[in-house]
Parts: structure tokens; C-alpha cells; sequence
């Protein structure tokens, strides 16, 4: 099996096998990024070719001296956040299939926070369809993925205290939203 860095060479050399092999290696990670900002799995698996057809045109710019994975990153969520501001997004968000052969199922919690944590899902997924793209992107970055403000600056091409107006707004917004709409998801206030 050939490793990473020998595929990127190959495949910014136009060798297609090369490059279908890293296509199948970052696959899943592409369209879970674009999933988490699309909220669509079809939408993301759009995203996904489209930054698939991106590298592919692009491999040759790559500086290797970068980590592969970062590179790939802000094209998949900026080519998600594109795909939003053109299509807007489709209502509310829809879960991820846990059906292994399309998309690998995250661990599984005990039955009662099973329950709690799919609700809590429902309530963000439809929420999440209010957030503006980079809210919505930022927020996913922040608060799903665990990035740093300067990681998602650097992603998203803006200024570190933009990601955290964007980061404040949506935290806004879906709080509203889970405090109006889903007054038992949130947890009772300690008035003293």
C-alpha cells in the first residue's frame, strides 16, 4: 500500500489510480465536513465531488511543506459554504444514515442518552437551517469539530474576531431557538 504523500506526488503528476486511492482515503471525511454545513447528505455528497473535481485541478498547486489534511479541509468547507449561499440550505438538517455500508455510525451511547442526544439532534438540525453559511460553518467548526478560532480564521479566510461575532450569533440564535421551541432540551436556570 502506498503512502499519502507518495499518492499526492502521483496524482499532481496526473497518475489517475494515485489519485482514485486518495479519493477513497478522504472521501468520508469530505463529505462528513460537507454534510456538517449542508446539512443534506445528498447536497454533501455534491459538495464532495465537486471538491474532489477541485483537487484534481488543483493538486499541482499544493505546497507539500503543508499539511494535506488543513489544505483539504478549507477547500471542503469552503466549496460547502459556496454550495449554501447558491442553493440555500434545504429546511431543516437530516440525520446521517447510521447504516455502516453508506457512512460509518459514531460510537454508541447507552439507550437513555440515546434518546436525549437524538433529540438534541433534531432540535439543532432543524434550528441549524437559520444560520447564516459562515455561522453555520463556524459553529460546526467550533463547537463539533473542536477548532481553534485561529484554525477556523485560517480555514475560512476571515479575521479571528469575525469567526467569533459569527460563533456569538449562532450560539444566539440556536439558543433562542432551543429556548422557544424546545423548553425541555434546556436546562432550568439557577436563579440565585
Amino acid at each position: 500500500m502506498r503512502d499519502e504523500a507518495d499518492l499526492i506526488r502521483a496524482a499532481a503528476r496526473g497518475d489517475v489510480e494515485a489519485f482514485e486511492s486518495l479519493v477513497l482515503r478522504k472521501r468520508e471525511k469530505v463529505v462528513r465536513t460537507a454534510y456538517q454545513i449542508v446539512g443534506d447528505l445528498e447536497d454533501a455528497r455534491d459538495v464532495a465531488q465537486g471538491v474532489f473535481v477541485t483537487l484534481w485541478r488543483s493538486l499541482g498547486s499544493y505546497d507539500p511543506s503543508r499539511p494535506f489534511d488543513t489544505w483539504l479541509h478549507r477547500v471542503t468547507v469552503n466549496a460547502a459554504i459556496d454550495h449554501l449561499r447558491r442553493n440555500g440550505p434545504r429546511g431543516a438538517i437530516q440525520a446521517l444514515p447510521d447504516d455502516e455500508d453508506r457512512l460509518p455510525a459514531a460510537d454508541v451511547p447507552s439507550p437513555d442518552r440515546a434518546v436525549d442526544r437524538e433529540r438534541l439532534q433534531r432540535a439543532f438540525f432543524r434550528l441549524a437551517a437559520r444560520l447564516a453559511p459562515q455561522q453555520r460553518a463556524v459553529f460546526v467548526l467550533r463547537e463539533i469539530e473542536g477548532r481553534s478560532s485561529a484554525e477556523i480564521a485560517a480555514t475560512l479566510g476571515i479575521a479571528e474576531s469575525t469567526v467569533r461575532n459569527h460563533l456569538l450569533q449562532a450560539r444566539r440564535i440556536l439558543g433562542e431557538g432551543l429556548r422557544r421551541e424546545y423548553p425541555g432540551l434546556v436546562p432550568d436556570e439557577d436563579p440565585s
